[in-house]
């Protein structure tokens, strides 16, 4: 329901969400997304950073109301800031902390005209933070959505490297190609001839579409 809501009203819907379980703290967000800040500034970063402390306890879609909450400031924040939109976001996420910045990758796909975020999207899968990594790794229908093959790819190899379970890549069976299963031998190829133990995850993508 969330992915096919308009733009404009999606900060509406999470703040709903929110006051399934804590009402009082959707009247707090509901008169924040009044006037919402845009990406980046100051004032963004402070209200992103209550958005995380504020709330707590659990809500549908099983994300915490704190998570919702950034996605909802999010959403109306990038509604307001149009074409700056991207690169505002990208100032946001260089100010951000750890989990803020796995705030923005897990909202991405709840955002107007998400495509526009890939080049962020795909510095994240850089990150040697590994929760900033798996935030857009794991659990996220972003990458299968708006990757390039490429980008896909490396994603993927990185999961298997940093031990992020490929069971919890979104899409991997639809995005899995050749060239994808040739990278994954050569990896595999490459840590028997060194020696080293070959991650289980590498049979399973190799598995993938057999």
């Amino acid at each position: 329901m969330l992915l096919a809501a308009a733009p404009e009203a999606m900060p509406g819907l999470l703040t709903a969400l929110v006051a399934e379980v804590n009402p009082e703290a959707a009247l707090w967000l509901d008169a924040t997304l009044a006037a919402p800040p845009l990406p980046g500034t100051a004032e963004f970063m402070r209200l992103f950073a209550i958005a995380g402390r504020k709330l707590n306890g659990s809500a549908s879609p099983g994300w915490p109301p704190s998570r919702i909450a950034r996605a909802a400031l999010l959403a109306a924040s990038v509604n307001v800031a149009g074409e700056e939109a991207p690169a505002r976001l990208a100032t946001a996420f260089r100010r951000s902390d750890s989990a803020e910045r796995a705030a923005i990758l897990q909202a991405l796909m709840l955002l107007p005209e998400p495509t526009r975020f890939a080049d962020l999207a795909a510095d994240a899968c850089r990150s040697s933070v590994q929760p900033v990594f798996e935030a857009i790794a794991c659990d996220n229908r972003y990458p299968a959505a708006h990757f390039a093959e490429p980008v896909f790819n490396q994603m993927v190899l990185k999961a298997v490297f940093t031990g992020a379970p490929l069971a919890r890549v979104t899409g991997l069976a639809d995005r899995t190609t050749s060239q994808l299963r040739r990278m994954a031998t050569d990896f595999r190829d490459e840590r028997r001839a060194a020696g080293r133990p070959v991650p289980a995850d590498l049979d399973f993508l190799l598995d993938l579409g057999n």
